[in-house]
């Protein structure tokens, strides 16, 4: 349900975020100015209805997003930027790059480094109120293209994550996280050989030559 943290506000700004108490601790900074924090929610889970904004409810001036950018987390962050039309400015870990263009393709007007300040961020605001404020990113068109000469790779790589059977996947997942063979195999009670089989089945089905080059594909583009 969308609230608003306060009440009296010369701007209104909508807040999402993939993590709950970092946009409680953005919305909590932001009330203590003449900012009205609107809260938006994050979908849960891929699939959840994103409602976008209700009929009584007038959209508001800027929209502030804070997500690191993984493959799950950028299609949930297009889903919400879609739903509910605005200024979105995103604030992210994630280093400028193909992932910055595929927000910027969704419908963001800027995209920031999370190190921006939060004076930065009310200055931000403020230039935007009194019309003096420059939103469109300047390397636009070159974070675009990036994302979109990403995409066919995308696409085949996710594939091959889909094409591995749930234990396959699971063996991979737990290479990810650090276990060893040995350890994979005396978790889930069966020999050693049977997960070295599975590791095989895996670095086939994705191409790749070593449990590291396997590890790095499921660390760029599992959306687990």
């Amino acid at each position: 349900m969308l609230r608003d943290v306060t009440v009296r506000c010369t701007v209104r700004l909508a807040v999402a975020s993939d993590r709950s108490l970092v946009a409680d601790a953005v919305a909590a900074a932001l009330s203590r100015s003449d900012v009205c924090v609107v809260r938006i929610p994050w979908p849960a889970a891929r699939g959840d209805p994103v409602p976008g904004w209700p009929e009584d409810v007038d959209p508001p001036d800027l929209a502030l997003m804070l997500c690191d950018l993984n493959p799950w987390s950028v299609e949930a962050a297009q889903r919400v930027v879609a739903a509910y039309p605005a200024r979105w400015v995103l604030l992210t870990d994630t280093p400028r790059g193909p992932a910055w263009g595929a927000m910027l393709e969704a419908g963001v007007a800027r995209v920031l480094s999370s190190t921006t300040t939060m004076a930065e961020i009310l200055g931000l605001i403020a230039a935007l109120r009194e019309g003096i404020g420059q939103l469109d990113q300047p390397d636009r068109e070159e974070l675009v293209h990036a994302w979109r000469q990403v995409l066919p790779e995308r696409v085949v790589a996710r594939a091959k994550l889909a094409s591995l059977t749930p234990r396959e996947r699971e063996v991979l997942r737990l290479l990810h996280l650090g276990h060893t063979v040995q350890r994979i195999a005396e978790e889930h009670g069966v020999a050693v050989s049977t997960v070295r089989s599975q590791v095989r089945a895996v670095l086939r089905k994705l191409g790749v030559k070593s449990q590291l080059a396997a590890v790095a594909h499921y660390d760029r583009w599992a959306d687990d």
